[in-house]
């Protein structure tokens, strides 16, 4: 584990886990958002824990308020060395989808994204992208990829508006498209007056990642999971510079073609 602070500002740090105790933490505070908060199905192996099979070999990312010691907000991160060591990514358990293992490069796998209730009007969003974004950057990641959740306890309203809609104008690539492994009811339903993305989907968007196609229905957690992958040469160099923090980003690839994903 590291112990590299990347970000201090406004009165938090932010960094990656470097001792079990603050992966645990972390662990508490996905078990606050998921279970407590949106009802979710987990599997509690330690009372108050949110935690599963990937987790021993994931970086653990978080924003501390240094005033109160308290996790605000969290995420994880998985290598595609440590992913193969387990069979796959996370994302691959709800969809299918062979391309991910010919993209060329370094593709970390982004998930279990939360911030505490209190915080959310604040600024630990913004924070917790700024890891992401010198992670991206220290680690040369060539490849972004993950499953964001849309709430789906109304049969799939919510997610077939916004798939009809916005998501629509975001689908990757023929050969860059994902099976569900527990496709979305496709029954006609009325669209969602107003309906509004969730901040996490709508940040990779902005960013300029794809959306690999039909969302997936994860029963445990009551939602549907939409699967994004970003192509680091298709990425938004100016939102992303809003959440790095500095006026440019060297990067190797910057002259490489933006057209379509590298596959071995």
């Amino acid at each position: 584990m590291s112990n590299v602070e990347l970000v201090n500002s406004q009165g938090y740090s932010v960094r990656l886990a470097s001792t079990q105790a603050e992966v645990a933490e972390t662990q508490r505070l996905r078990y606050d958002v998921f279970a407590r908060e949106l009802g979710a199905q987990v599997c509690e192996e330690e009372a108050g824990i949110e935690s599963d099979r990937y987790d021993p070999y994931c970086h653990h990312l978080f924003v501390e308020e240094l005033s109160t010691g308290r996790i605000v907000a969290s995420t994880r991160l998985l290598k595609r060395s440590s992913a193969l060591s387990l069979g796959g990514f996370y994302t691959e358990s709800e969809f299918s989808a062979p391309f991910v293992r010919a993209l060329d490069g370094e593709v970390v796998e982004l998930g279990r994204t939360c911030v505490h209730i209190d915080y959310r009007s604040g600024c630990s969003i913004m924070l917790l992208w700024s890891g992401i974004a010198q992670l991206m950057t220290r680690w040369e990641i060539n490849y972004l990829l993950g499953c964001t959740s849309v709430p789906c306890r109304d049969q799939g309203q919510l997610i077939r508006t916004l798939m009809a809609g916005p998501l629509s104008r975001h689908l990757s690539p023929e050969n860059l498209r994902a099976e569900p492994r527990v496709p979305v009811s496709q029954d006609p339903l009325p669209a969602v007056d107003g309906a509004i993305m969730p901040p996490l989907l709508k940040a990779y968007l902005r960013l300029g990642a794809w959306v690999c196609g039909e969302p997936s229905y994860d029963e445990e957690f009551g939602v549907a999971d939409v699967m994004i992958l970003l192509d680091m040469r298709r990425l938004n160099q100016r939102y992303f510079k809003h959440f790095l923090g500095r006026d440019s980003i060297s990067r190797k690839r910057a002259d490489a073609s933006p057209e379509g994903a590298r596959i071995a």
